[in-house]
C-alpha cells in the first residue's frame, strides 16, 4: 500500500539516504499506470527526483528502497511538477469513480504491485480502516478488511475542467456508461469535478448529461465550463431546456452565449424565451417534425430524413399547409407514416383538428391536459393556428408531480 511505501527510505550503492517524498505515475499506460519517478528529498532539505529505472530493489521488510546513485538526481522544485500526476499530492484522498459499480468514492489508499521490473498503481482503497492505518503509521488496522477497487475500472478527476481539455491522460471509462447513469454520478460530485466530468465524454453525451441535472447543479456546472464547450452543448440540448438555463444565466453572459450559437438554436431559444416560465409557451419544446399536407407519405418520409436527425421530440409528425405560415392543418404518428402507401395522400393518414394548446395557458392547466388526453404531447398554436411547438408528457409530469420525484422521471423525448 502506499502508506506503507511512504514510509521507506532511498539508500544508493553508497549508503548514503534520503526520505521518500511522492511517485510519479503515466496515466496514459495502459489500464494500470506505472511509476514513472521518485521524488524525494536530501540531505539539505531540497526536493529532487530520479527515474524508476534507478531504482534496483525494494526492501518491505527494511522498509529501504534502493537505488544506484542519489547525487545523480536532478532538482524537482513544486512549480516543475505541476503537470505530473503524483500518487501522494494527487491521487491519495482524491475523489474517484467506480466505473463499474456506478458511484464516487475518496481514494483512502493507493495498492501497488511490484512486477517486471515495475510498480504498478493496481487499484484504489476506499475502506475507512484505509485511514485508520494512515493516522496510525501503520500500528493501526492491519488485518481490518479492505475494500480494494481495481484501477482499471476507476475514472481519476482532478477537479479541474481546464486539466481535462489540456491532458491526454485520461481514459474516459465513464464513457461506457449511459447518461442517467453519469448525470447521478454528477450529481454526488463537487461542481469542478462534475464540470470536469463533462469535459472529457463526447459532446452529445454530456449535452444529454447536462439536460438531466437539477437545475442548480446545471447552472453550476454550465457555469464553470468554457464558452466553447458550453455553447457546443446548449446547440445540442433540447430546446426548452436550453431556454430554461438561459434563463437563469446573468444577462451579459446569456447575451455571449446566445450570440455564439448557430442561427437556428439560437432563433428557438429566442422564441421560447418570449414566454413566461408558467405558461403552456414557456414549457414547450419548438423542435418538431414539420409536413406539408399536400405531399404523399414517400415524399413525406424523405422530408423527414433530415428533421429526425436532431429533432428533440420525434413520435408525432405535424402537418402544415405551408412551411412559411406553419398553419395546423393536422398530425400523424411515425408508425402510420411508415406504414402507408407510397402514393398515399398525406391528408389522407393525418388526423384533422387535433387537441391544442394556447401558448398563454398556465403550465399547469396545459400539463394536465396533455396528461388527461393520455398523449405523448400536445401542439401549441398561436394565431391563425400557426404552429408554436408541442409540451411533451416530460414537460407536464415536471410540472405535475412532486418535485423530489421529477429528478427520477424518465425523459421519454429528448
Amino acid at each position: 500500500m502506499l502508506s506503507e511505501l511512504r514510509r521507506h527510505r532511498l539508500v544508493d550503492a553508497e549508503r548514503r539516504g534520503a526520505r521518500l517524498v511522492d511517485l510519479a505515475v503515466d496515466l496514459s499506460m495502459g489500464d494500470y499506470p506505472a511509476v514513472t519517478r521518485v521524488i524525494f528529498r536530501d540531505a539539505r532539505g531540497r526536493q529532487m527526483e530520479l527515474p524508476w529505472e534507478a531504482v534496483t530493489d525494494t526492501s518491505w521488510r527494511l522498509r529501504h528502497m534502493r537505488v544506484t546513485d542519489l547525487a545523480a538526481a536532478r532538482a524537482a522544485p513544486p512549480d516543475s511538477l505541476g503537470r505530473s500526476v503524483l500518487l501522494v499530492r494527487d491521487i491519495m484522498d482524491a475523489l474517484v469513480l467506480d466505473v463499474a459499480h456506478r458511484h464516487a468514492m475518496r481514494a483512502n489508499d493507493l495498492w501497488l504491485r511490484q512486477e517486471n521490473g515495475r510498480l504498478w498503481l493496481r487499484g484504489a482503497d476506499v475502506s475507512p480502516w484505509a485511514v485508520v492505518r494512515r493516522l496510525g503509521r501503520g500500528l493501526l488496522g492491519h488485518g481490518q478488511e479492505r475494500h480494494l477497487v481495481d484501477w482499471r475500472d476507476v475514472e481519476f478527476l482532478r477537479g479541474n475542467p481546464r486539466a481535462a481539455r489540456a491532458g491526454g491522460d485520461y481514459h474516459r471509462r465513464i464513457a461506457r456508461l449511459t447518461p442517467p447513469a453519469i448525470a447521478r454520478l454528477a450529481d454526488e460530485l463537487p461542481y469542478h469535478h462534475a464540470a470536469e466530468l463533462l469535459t472529457i465524454i463526447p459532446d452529445p453525451v454530456a449535452a444529454d448529461v447536462l439536460e438531466l441535472l437539477a437545475d442548480e447543479r446545471q447552472l453550476q456546472v454550465f457555469e464553470d465550463l468554457d464558452d466553447d464547450q458550453a455553447v457546443r452543448l446548449l446547440a445540442l440540448m433540447a430546446p426548452d431546456v436550453a431556454t430554461d438555463l438561459v434563463g437563469r444565466l446573468q444577462p451579459d453572459d446569456a447575451r455571449r452565449h446566445l450570440e455564439s450559437l448557430p442561427r437556428l438554436q439560437a432563433g428557438r431559444i429566442l422564441e421560447l424565451l418570449r414566454y413566461p416560465e408558467d405558461t403552456a409557451g414557456g414549457i414547450m419544446t419548438n423542435e418538431v417534425p414539420v409536413l406539408v399536407a399536400d405531399q404523399s407519405a414517400a415524399q413525406a418520409r424523405s422530408a423527414l430524413r433530415e428533421q429526425l436527425t436532431s429533432a428533440d421530440f420525434a413520435y408525432y409528425v405535424y402537418v402544415v399547409d405551408d412551411l412559411e405560415t406553419r398553419r395546423l392543418e393536422g398530425m400523424t404518428t411515425l408508425r402510420d407514416l411508415i406504414v402507408a402507401g407510397d402514393s398515399a395522400p398525406l391528408r389522407d393518414i393525418m388526423r384533422r383538428s387535433p387537441v391544442t394548446l394556447d401558448p398563454l395557458d398556465s403550465a399547469v392547466s396545459a400539463a394536465r391536459r396533455v396528461i388527461e388526453e393520455h398523449a405523448a404531447a400536445l401542439p401549441v398554436v398561436g394565431r391563425e393556428a400557426r404552429l408554436l411547438g408541442v409540451v411533451t408528457v416530460d414537460a407536464a409530469v415536471a410540472q405535475v408531480a412532486p418535485p423530489t420525484w421529477r429528478q427520477q422521471a424518465p425523459r421519454l423525448f429528448s
